[in-house]
């Protein structure tokens, strides 16, 4: 039984759509944290809401009847972002967006849309729909936290970093301390120089070398890392260079029972920085040796019209495909520290020389299968 009391229109009737519209009109008005209004078919503004008031800025009488493309950052105007908005809309239904929109006075907000096609009975294209929600204080939200991991990410690569360089530090150090008192103490008591000494003598030259290329490899980090990398060029050969790094090697090959051979018959002329370019190929170099085993290693050098290349190969554990980039990364390594010791820094050094002189690094490998790594350089430092 019907309510004698209630006396609001009946459904269908004329006043029964009049009230639906007053209160569709009060719940769009109502909404504060949405811009909610309509466009015609051409993209005109036709409603405007309090909320959208309040994040686009602009009061309805400044706003009605102007096109929406004045929400739009210049860039996406000129790329035809709005009409490509509600061309979009219109053969879809509807379309999404997030993106920079630009408030009434000309600053940027970041936006959630939805642009929903209104059409007729008959199918005809009446305007569109058009609904906004800043995600401005969302997206610094997420800005935040995703700089915070970063920190965080930055100060474990250090703290990793401190741990590897003090260990490396440490043990030749250690070494140096107990040689040193060994023989001043030996040399106090006034015994004769023997063979073991001799040995113990370059066993200590062999560790002061080691800590002077630590020293010298943190003082490049640094100043690589501050972008502030200086390089010195001159004329030099670049064959000559590359058998004289291989010599520093020797001892520590012969120790480790293998055999290194250089194939560099020169002369290589090129005009680069002799001192950093020693270091590139040092660091790629030791890291043939560290994990090339008792494996032979084999250095080339030569030279085209327009490039000089050194190509190191080992036949150690190799690179899996996956790991390649990354071990030219500061800090990176693709075994185990406690496996094969170091910082972690040298074919990213080699990378930062290299790229400094116009050329560049690269690796051929494949787990199980060694790595070739070629380092290659234009002919003339390019000022």
């Amino acid at each position: 039984m019907s309510d004698p009391n209630d006396h609001r229109p009946p459904p269908g009737g004329p006043g029964h759509l009049q009230e639906q519209g007053q209160l569709l009109r009060l719940l769009v008005d109502s909404v504060k944290e949405y811009a909610i209004f309509m466009l015609d078919p051409a993209g005109h503004v036709l409603t405007w809401n309090p909320g959208a008031e309040r994040i686009k800025g602009y009061p309805a009488h400044e706003i009605v009847g102007r096109h929406f493309a004045v929400f739009f950052t210049p860039e996406d105007v000129r790329r035809g972002k709005p009409d490509a908005e509600l061309r979009e809309a219109a053969e879809q239904g509807s379309s999404e967006d997030e993106g920079w929109r630009v408030r009434r006075d000309g600053t940027r907000f970041f936006a959630s849309v939805v642009v929903t096609a209104l059409r007729g009975p008959d199918g005809a294209l009446r305007g569109f729909a058009k609904i906004t929600r800043d995600l401005t204080e969302r997206r610094r939200g997420e800005e935040a936290r995703r700089n915070l991991a970063e920190a965080r990410e930055a100060v474990r690569s250090r703290d990793d970093f401190l741990a590897v360089a003090s260990h490396e530090l440490r043990t030749p150090l250690t070494c140096v301390q107990l040689v040193t008192q060994s023989l001043a103490r030996q040399t106090h008591e006034g015994q004769a120089v023997t063979g073991q000494q001799v040995e113990r003598l370059e066993q200590l030259q062999r560790h002061v070398a080691r800590l002077g290329e630590l020293v010298s490899g943190l003082l490049d980090l640094a100043e690589m890392s501050r972008g502030a990398l200086q390089l010195e060029p001159a004329p030099f050969d670049l064959a000559e260079l590359v058998h004289e790094v291989a010599a520093r090697f020797e001892p520590d090959v012969r120790r480790r029972g293998t055999a290194l051979s250089v194939h560099a018959p020169g002369p290589i002329p090129g005009r680069w920085d002799r001192r950093r370019v020693g270091d590139a190929i040092a660091a790629v170099l030791g890291n043939a040796v560290k994990y090339g085993g008792r494996s032979p290693i084999e250095v080339t050098a030569s030279r085209d019209d327009r490039r000089a290349v050194v190509v190191i190969e080992d036949r150690g554990p190799g690179i899996a495909l996956e790991d390649q980039s990354r071990v030219f990364e500061r800090f990176e390594r693709a075994a185990p520290v406690a496996h094969y010791p170091g910082l972690g820094v040298g074919l990213w050094t080699a990378r930062q020389i290299l790229n400094a002189h116009g050329g560049d690094i690269a690796v051929e490998s494949a787990a199980g299968k060694g790595a070739r790594f070629s380092l290659r350089l234009p002919l003339e430092y390019p000022a």
